[in-house]
């Protein structure tokens, strides 16, 4: 069984590889591989009756010209299938689904594929798992996301800062001093810490059920 994900930055990147590597050891006998193209950001999709396309770098603006390689490569190859893991942020979750299906069916997309949305953004499938939050980080601030909920439209990744990092939200913003990158940083260092000790059985988050049921279908019917 062959999976070629497109998400939309490096550290979902970690985490997927966290995910697939359970997933194979789960699977020994089903030869699980997998590949991972990430992009530097979500982006937008493309409007109608854009005159070209260009490689951007982000995911949504390129999305039409990697699904159309990778269908071309794995069109013919039994038991594998395309997977974009990207976030909703704010968008409606059903419309923002139609319109990634959209995408595809224009760009007649054969290949196996499915869309898993992120609910808000990734640090919620790190958030389903509070046992592997505690393991990763023992001197955690639970107090600190009493009140989120599963797949909440709220500040995510913010609700995870106030958490495990030193200082809380505040301190983490202070010295990212209105750049990406401290934040970015902190974001790969808690999708490896605590994507390791995720359990994928024992994880809350609908969303992230989601992506584990649709790995997990097409593994069982590979020979």
């Amino acid at each position: 069984m062959y999976f070629q994900f497109l998400i939309e930055d490096e550290s979902t990147k970690i985490l997927i590889d966290h995910v697939m590597r359970k997933i194979a050891k789960q699977h020994l006998e089903k030869g699980v591989l997998w590949d991972i193209r990430y992009f530097k950001g979500i982006g937008n999709l493309s409007k109608k009756g854009s005159a070209m396309e260009q490689k951007t770098g982000k995911l949504l603006n390129d999305l039409p010209m990697f699904l159309r390689a990778f269908d071309k490569k794995l069109c013919a190859m039994p038991h594998s299938a395309i997977f974009i893991v990207l976030d909703n942020d704010k968008r409606d979750r059903e419309v923002f689904r139609k319109q990634l299906e959209e995408v595809a069916r224009s760009n007649m997309i054969l290949s196996d594929h499915v869309f898993c949305i992120a609910v808000k953004e990734m640090e919620a499938w790190l958030l389903g798992d509070i046992k592997a939050i505690e393991e990763a980080y023992p001197e955690l601030r639970k107090s600190a996301g009493r009140k989120y909920i599963q797949d909440g439209i709220c500040d995510t990744w913010e609700v995870l800062a106030d958490m495990v990092y030193p200082g809380g939200l505040k301190k983490l913003k202070k010295k990212a001093a209105n750049s990406y990158m401290e934040i970015g940083k902190s974001k790969a260092e808690w999708a490896d810490k605590i994507g390791e000790k995720l359990d994928l059985e024992r994880n809350q988050s609908p969303s992230f059920q989601f992506f584990i049921n649709e790995l997990k279908v097409r593994i069982n019917v590979a020979g």
